[in-house]
């Protein structure tokens, strides 16, 4: 979290900068459209570390309130898609066992797992959370952490899950900020 939030201020820092011989520039009578065009970049670059940011408070309330499991064959790659693999998360349900729930990794192009998956993981994965909301997911040992999330957890534009909850899955649900239905 330290390393994003210096990261994000450090290109906050850069962009003031910036944008200080931007405007000085175009009082010279110097061109600015093309020493405008850095200023959009650490713009980007500054809302990239503040998502970060957003995620690590997601997964630092998840981690707050359910433990760490064990899942073997938790992760599999799903290469049907014409660019590589990626990540299919397969969870217990924790009131259904039986069933399964898949969340998925936000991120675009920058799926952290999709890369591991290529790369032949074939380790046990390490989760916490409820995999019908969002999840904390990590090889054995914590290492590349990363946060799923169920499209119907945080979204109001879909309704929230309604139906199989215990009122204690209910619970911990809104302890993390998820939607869940009364």
């Amino acid at each position: 979290m330290a390393r994003l939030l210096g990261k994000m201020l450090g290109w906050t820092a850069v962009w003031l900068a910036w944008l200080y011989g931007v405007v000085i520039a175009v009082f010279s009578g110097v061109v600015a459209a093309v020493a405008a065009l850095p200023l959009v970049v650490i713009a980007y670059l500054v809302g990239a570390q503040m998502y970060g940011l957003f995620k690590l408070w997601r997964m630092y309330r998840i981690l707050k309130v359910y433990p760490w499991r064990q899942q073997p064959d938790g992760v599999h790659a799903d290469r049907r898609r014409s660019r590589g693999a990626r990540a299919v998360f397969v969870l217990p349900n924790p009131d259904q066992p039986e069933k399964t729930e898949s969340p998925e990794e936000h991120g675009g192009m920058f799926r952290i797992w999709d890369r591991v998956v290529r790369k032949g993981f074939d380790d046990e994965l390490w989760y916490a959370g409820d995999p019908r909301f969002a999840c904390v997911v990590a090889r054995p040992g914590p290492k590349t952490l990363s946060y799923v999330a169920q499209p119907t957890a945080y979204d109001h534009r879909t309704s929230p899950r309604r139906k199989g909850l215990s009122p204690e899955a209910r619970d911990r649900a809104r302890a993390i900020g998820a939607r869940v239905a009364d």
